[in-house]
């Protein structure tokens, strides 16, 4: 008995052996396992820093070799940028399909109906004439700017000289394309996009062993009120054609000191005005920052409208806006009545004649002009011109008031009394 007890508790302890070696192998098989992996790892990053260090440039050697293209290609995105803001502010807001912008390319035959020249610009109307009927508000001559001009009603007991967009059209770009179409910011963006490569020139760069593969390209523009910004985020690989190193830009910024916002405010209100009160002075400026200049007849009877800011400036010149305003009609003061009945025969038994004093009374022929047009009693005229003798049923007198070039009339009908 006691041998057979014996050999149980050998078996059992040799089993107890066993599963303690076999575990200690696991441990030790999977020490060595996470040992190899790790060792791949590392060996793969190492493998991969190589290769990485072979193809591109470390970060601060990059930052400093890369520099000078860098400095490039912001000088260019600066030079292109600029020209697109003097070409914004010579040609009335507007840049043209031929110079990268969105404005359709108006022929020469079209000047005075959309632009005038200035040296080589085209200058776009920002004031045009009255287009659409605007509330009690015409367009259309005789009834501009409405029928009983500047009175209220045929009483004439009432006068205004304002009403919203009763003397022009407001043909100023909005700022940005939020406001509507061919805005400031979307023309500036298209500028530059279309003409940034005409200045990035990279051959000096591949004569000192440096190449520059563009990609893709979008500029963002930033109107603010005292300067505009301009973003291009351009993908660009540099790559040095000794080492075979390589390494990429893309990101390139320039801020002018040009206070677009402001002044775009400003001409905002301008227009506005001029084209919503007719005793408005297109001179009258009561902000000192901004001068006004009103060079008169550059087109015919059109104007030509010059902003100088003084607190903005590109290549150290005061920031300047041309705009173009066309010429407008004057507005004749309402006469009443509009018809009138006389006898065929005057007291003396001859034919009625009829006179200015007929058809006036005591009132006075009087007109203003939106473009600040001299009116002087040579400006008025009637036709058929009295005295008149009132052989017809009726005649049709045409009271009229011209600037040289457009009129505004009214008809005053004088009708024979019947016998």
């Amino acid at each position: 008995m006691p041998s057979i007890f014996k050999k149980e508790v050998e078996m059992k302890a040799n089993s107890k052996l066993q599963k303690k070696t076999q575990i200690t192998i696991f441990l030790i098989i999977g020490i060595v396992m996470v040992m190899v992996a790790v060792s791949l790892i590392l060996v793969a990053r190492y493998a991969s820093k190589k290769v990485s260090k072979q193809e591109t440039v470390d970060v601060k050697e990059a930052s400093f070799d890369v520099q000078p293209v860098k400095n490039f290609v912001t000088e260019c995105l600066s030079v292109t940028s600029k020209n697109g803001l003097k070409l914004l502010g010579q040609q009335g807001g507007y840049l043209f399909r031929s110079q990268g912008g969105l404005l359709v390319d108006y022929p020469g035959t079209d000047e005075g109906i959309f632009f005038i020249k200035n040296d080589n610009s085209k200058v776009i109307y920002d004031i045009l004439k009255p287009r659409f009927p605007v509330r009690e508000y015409m367009p259309s001559i005789p009834s501009y700017p409405w029928k009983t001009f500047p009175y209220t009603d045929e009483s004439k007991a009432a006068e205004t000289f304002q009403g919203k967009s009763a003397f022009g059209f407001n043909n100023f770009p909005p700022i940005n394309s939020s406001f509507g179409q061919n805005s400031m910011q979307q023309q500036l963006i298209s500028y530059t996009e279309n003409n940034i490569d005409k200045c990035l020139d990279f051959s000096i760069f591949e004569n000192q062993g440096i190449s520059v593969i563009k990609g893709k390209k979008e500029v963002n523009v930033g109107i603010n009120e005292n300067d505009v910004v301009f973003r291009m985020r351009y993908d660009m690989v540099i790559e040095n054609l000794v080492s075979g190193e390589k390494t990429s830009l893309n990101d390139f910024l320039v801020r002018h000191k040009v206070r677009l916002g402001k002044l775009h405010n400003f001409i905002s209100n301008l227009i506005e005005s001029d084209i919503g009160d007719i005793k408005f002075n297109i001179l009258n400026n009561t902000i000192s920052s901004f001068d006004v200049e009103l060079k008169k007849d550059a087109h015919n009877n059109d104007d030509l409208i010059i902003i100088t800011d003084k607190d903005s400036s590109l290549d150290n010149q005061p920031y300047k806006y041309y705009f173009a305003r066309k010429n407008r009609n004057p507005a004749l003061f309402y006469l009443a009545p509009e018809e009138i009945s006389l006898p065929a025969l005057d007291e003396e038994g001859e034919f009625t004649i009829v006179t200015k004093e007929t058809l006036l009374g005591p009132q006075e022929l009087i007109a203003l002009d939106s473009d600040e047009d001299l009116i002087t009693s040579e400006s008025f005229s009637i036709t058929p011109e009295p005295p008149v003798t009132l052989l017809f049923p009726s005649i049709n007198f045409k009271v009229s008031v011209t600037d040289n070039e457009v009129e505004d009339y009214q008809i005053i009908k004088v009708l024979r009394e019947s016998s």
